[in-house]
């Protein structure tokens, strides 16, 4: 009886059930993302999930949009039919150690996945969200299980990933990588579209194979973003073949609500074309300020200038205008998950070549607020590229 209540939910579509139909597979996918908008509703009302249960179906509410069910089922076949980047957890309270032996601690494994991947802050012990997981976790698992250990692979080259089959990828993609980017890589809220015009071999294989924070404190190795990596275990080469063969001619549905939207933002301005931006002085010692753009993820780079009390101006800037409401943030010390936003959604067909754009701080922020900007995805939490300026 422990899995009736997990059952029931995944029948009534808050997680994606099989992709057989690519109707129901749609409809099916819509009810995922109007089930996350309204927790999201509730995470922004501050209304805390109140069972274990919960806590391991949502997103958490001090987190991005992922959730553990997002990476992990309690078991394999799991009930949706679906194969997810991480190993089932439903005998995880009872294993002996964690991340291949890195980690001996139970609730430290799940700071690993709190902390890399979901951008939320870790679990103490005498957490009362860390108490109802770890005992909704209990009740799923066995009284004893052996430990698990899995093989993290390089990210191939590019002469490695040739000759997938591109139907055997796209029925592979809408059975695993759905979870996230949706029917068709079309997007959901955790995971953007994905369309060949904008992807090649390697960077797919780099992110399923390495994709991770490389500050990880875990995993050696890992290449950057918050895209979980899949093991070897967990999508093979030829699979993974499939999978770029699949990618690389796909054309996700233009009408699409998650895919790129045509900017229309008063505070995203050409710097020849100041029309409803406030007049500031030049009083503050940071105007003058620069950085340069360190390049994370879509193609992103250019400089940042201080140009006034409240405006930061960007030259030379590009970005592909991909992803899930990517926005300019501004923050101290490299804290974007605690910034604030200086723009509207960036994303717009065809992306920024070469361009210079300017955005004014919100009237309650001033320059003493941030000391470096990042273009950031908000739904997610990571950083396209940032700079420090100085």
């Amino acid at each position: 009886m422990r899995n009736v209540w997990m059952c029931g939910l995944l029948s009534l579509g808050l997680l994606l059930t099989a992709c057989g139909d690519d109707d129901a597979s749609k409809n099916n996918a819509n009810n995922v993302n109007n089930a996350n908008n309204a927790n999201n509703q509730n995470n922004a009302n501050n209304v805390i999930p109140m069972t274990g249960e919960e806590l391991y179906m949502l997103p958490h509410v001090d987190g991005n949009t992922f959730a553990c069910s997002t990476c992990h089922a309690i078991t394999e076949p799991a009930g949706d039919g679906f194969i997810r980047p991480g190993h089932p957890i439903g005998d995880a309270a009872a294993r002996p150690s964690y991340k291949n032996g890195a980690v001996a601690d139970f609730r430290a494994a799940v700071n690993s996945c709190r902390v890399e991947w979901m951008n939320a802050p870790a679990y103490e012990e005498d957490d009362e969200n860390w108490v109802m997981l770890r005992d909704f976790l209990s009740s799923q698992a066995p009284e004893t299980a052996e430990a698990l250990t899995f093989e993290i692979q390089p990210a191939p080259t590019a002469a490695e990933l040739e000759g997938g089959d591109m139907e055997a990828g796209k029925e592979f993609f809408n059975t695993s990588c759905v979870v996230c980017h949706g029917v068709d890589a079309a997007g959901t809220e955790r995971a953007p579209s994905l369309s060949g015009e904008f992807l090649d071999a390697e960077l797919i294989g780099r992110r399923v194979r390495t994709s991770g924070k490389t500050t990880s404190t875990t995993y050696d190795g890992l290449t950057g973003g918050v895209m979980p990596f899949w093991a070897a275990d967990r999508i093979s080469d030829e699979q993974l073949q499939d999978v770029v063969a699949f990618l690389l001619q796909n054309e996700p549905p233009e009408n699409n609500a998650n895919n790129t939207n045509n900017v229309n933002n008063t505070n995203t301005n050409n710097a020849n074309n100041n029309n409803g931006m406030r007049d500031c002085g030049t009083t503050h010692s940071k105007v003058g300020q620069t950085g340069a753009f360190s390049t994370f993820a879509h193609q992103v780079s250019g400089f940042a200038t201080i140009v006034d009390d409240c405006t930061i101006e960007l030259t030379n800037f590009f970005f592909d205008g991909q992803g899930i409401n990517v926005q300019l943030y501004g923050a101290l010390n490299g804290n974007y998950a605690g910034g604030f936003s200086m723009s509207e959604d960036l994303r717009q067909q065809g992306g920024y070549q070469d361009v210079t754009l300017r955005f004014q701080l919100p009237e309650d922020k001033t320059l003493d607020d941030l000391d470096g900007v990042s273009i950031w995805c908000v739904p997610v939490g990571a950083s396209f590229g940032d700079t420090l300026l100085e």
